[in-house]
């Protein structure tokens, strides 16, 4: 019976561990994930995915997720490894990446093929693929830098209009997001003033919140500095 007793235990003990290195997964494991995938890339795309994990802008569990999914999709080799080379470029190029991995696991979720998820189609309305929400992503960013808004280092000495990472970069992903919910809802580039009615509803609402997601005084320094014009130009460039 202690003999048993010591067995079950064991067995439980080999159990436990395994369920905790599933829920916490490290960086070897999302390599790991990557070499099954796409060897050819495999070393390239965890470099980019460690500099977003070592900065916040990747999460571990949420890499390896993405990947397992892609594993198992149904879809092209390419576009499977089109995808994780666009959030790969993203990280490389000093952007958030999280709404492109959470735009590529709801097109999933939602069967939709991964030729689509990955460079979109053009119509009216058009369905935005994660190569133009990098992009928007990138001219967002160039926006607010031209405006004078801009992440600080962690440490730094902060100004009016240097922001902390995090919230530089919610910044960037809710602007993006909202002019692509704007594109493929049928709305017209040329319409500078209703683009602009879209980003400050979507920054107001936010920041409104109990817990606001972004601040205020983020929110306001937006949409002081940001003009109707220049959120045209933004996403006029995804149609040439």
């Amino acid at each position: 019976m202690r003999r048993l007793l010591i067995v079950f235990c064991f067995g439980l003990l080999l159990v436990t561990s395994s369920i905790l290195a599933n829920a916490n997964p490290t960086e070897n494991d999302v390599h790991q994930a990557l070499v099954a995938l796409t060897p050819a890339h495999a070393d390239k795309i965890m470099k980019a995915f460690s500099l977003g994990i070592s900065q916040g802008r990747l999460e571990v569990a949420g890499a390896l997720h993405l990947i397992n999914r892609l594993i198992n999709y149904d879809g092209e080799q390419g576009n499977k490894e089109g995808i994780l080379l666009v959030i790969a470029h993203a990280l490389q190029d000093d952007l958030p990446a999280e709404m492109l991995v959470e735009k590529a696991e709801e097109g999933m979720a939602r069967s939709i093929p991964l030729g689509l998820i990955l460079s979109g189609e053009k119509g009216q309305p058009p369905i935005l693929g994660l190569s133009q929400r990098e992009y928007l992503l990138s001219a967002t960013r160039d926006t607010l830098y031209s405006k004078g808004i801009f992440s600080a280092p962690a440490g730094a000495k902060a100004v009016s209009q240097s922001l902390p990472l995090p919230r530089f970069d919610t910044l960037v992903s809710e602007i993006a997001d909202s002019l692509s919910d704007y594109v493929e809802s049928g709305g017209s580039p040329l319409e500078g003033h209703l683009l602009y009615q879209q980003v400050s509803n979507r920054l107001t609402d936010l920041a409104s919140l109990k817990v606001p997601i972004i601040p205020p005084e983020d929110a306001q320094l937006v949409l002081e500095r940001v003009s109707p014009a220049d959120l045209t130009t933004v996403v006029l460039k995804i149609f040439q």
